[in-house]
């Protein structure tokens, strides 16, 4: 059975759109990586109810091994420019589906 990974990203002020950019490459490359079934890109909605700054990185992965070696398909330079965007630590949980 397939596992998702939901992944949150706060940017800091003023880095959203850089934050975007770099997340719209990473998830083209993991689309290519062995075990992956789907990896989607969300952006928070302006509710104007809490932070606006904030995405979510959806992956479907054969199983929990093959999301973990999908990251040495992300560039190291491109992780840390991400890690610099952030105002806090992202977030990330496995789920599976229930059988109803």
């Amino acid at each position: 059975m397939s596992i998702m990974r939901l992944n949150e990203f706060k940017a800091l002020p003023g880095k959203f759109e850089m934050l975007v950019g770099l997340f719209e490459e990473i998830v083209g490359q993991i689309r290519t990586v062995e075990g992956n079934e789907r990896c989607e890109l969300y952006l928070k909605v302006a509710d104007g109810v809490d932070e606006d700054e904030k995405l979510i990185v959806l992956e479907v992965w054969k199983n929990i091994a093959a999301h973990k070696n999908a990251a040495s398909a992300i560039d190291p330079k491109q992780f840390k420019a991400v890690m610099a965007l952030l105002s806090e630590r992202p977030s990330g949980q496995y789920y599976t589906a229930t059988e109803s």
